[in-house]
């Protein structure tokens, strides 16, 4: 069986000296089963698990805890094929989009890319409460950081006291009208992303797949529209979740129009 392996390794503050408190360090264990459990079931089967307890076609183990900081060693172990360096980067695009600092500009291998589309959007929302679990070192020592790597050191991941405050969110009305376009979406899941002009970047948005099916089909016509270079320019209702400082995280929507409400 083909072997991965992730570290976890949490630096400065109590963990300088080698150790953790427990309580902190079990939540944090529960926390990366979760989350890597979630990782590689959305890289092996193209779904969604929000649970983290079980990954079709995989079995994780965490290894020893090693000496200097604190380090946790996870190893993922697949029943088929697994291509290693697209893995890492999906793990990267998950861990990364869950707090804030992924960059939704990059162009993505056509392999990255394959594994990304079935989880638009939805991937990092149902990791948001297993890396929380994750940071709950860094909650109670706020200079303490988590970077998570590869074996041989290569960085994937970086969580610190500021991302953190990112996986705490409020949801509010959205303080502004939407409009933009529809830039990918996923019909089976309602996950997707928008252009959204006044922030003038591209967020994360799920509408309810009860909607009416005139709303549904707007969501797919600006998406074509877009894909073909037109405007497709839309208007949505919705609730936004926030982040501690105002970023918009995502959108809640439950309306869809092409003209402007009133």
């Amino acid at each position: 069986m083909p072997e991965i392996k992730v570290k976890f390794h949490y630096e400065r503050g109590l963990a300088a000296s080698g150790r953790l408190e427990l309580y902190d360090a079990a939540i944090a264990l529960k926390g990366i089963a979760r989350a890597s459990t979630i990782i590689t079931h959305a890289y092996l089967n193209g779904e969604i698990k929000t649970r983290g307890d079980s990954a079709d076609g995989a079995k994780l183990y965490i290894d020893t805890p090693k000496r200097g900081s604190f380090v946790y060693e996870a190893a993922i172990w697949t029943t088929g094929v697994i291509t290693s360096g697209v893995f890492y980067d999906f793990l990267k695009y998950g861990f990364t989009e869950a707090v804030g600092k992924f960059n939704d500009t990059d162009d993505y291998s056509k392999a990255l890319n394959k594994r990304i589309e079935p989880t638009i959007g939805e991937l990092p929302v149902v990791l948001e409460s297993a890396l929380e679990e994750v940071h709950r070192p860094i909650r109670q020592d706020r200079e303490i950081i988590l970077t998570v790597t590869r074996p041989r050191g290569e960085p994937l991941a970086v969580f610190d006291a500021d991302t953190l405050q990112y996986l705490i969110p409020t949801v509010v009305p959205a303080p502004h009208e939407i409009s933009g376009n529809v830039t990918k979406y996923n019909s089976l899941t309602g996950w997707g992303k928008f252009f959204d002009l006044i922030e003038g970047r591209t967020i994360s948005f799920n509408i309810d797949l009860n909607s009416s099916e005139r709303e549904k089909s707007l969501i797919t016509w600006s998406l074509h529209e877009n894909n073909m270079h037109r405007d497709g320019a839309l208007y949505l209702k919705a609730n936004a979740v926030i982040t501690s400082t105002g970023r918009i995280k995502r959108y809640i929507v439950h309306g869809v129009s092409d003209t402007q409400f009133i």
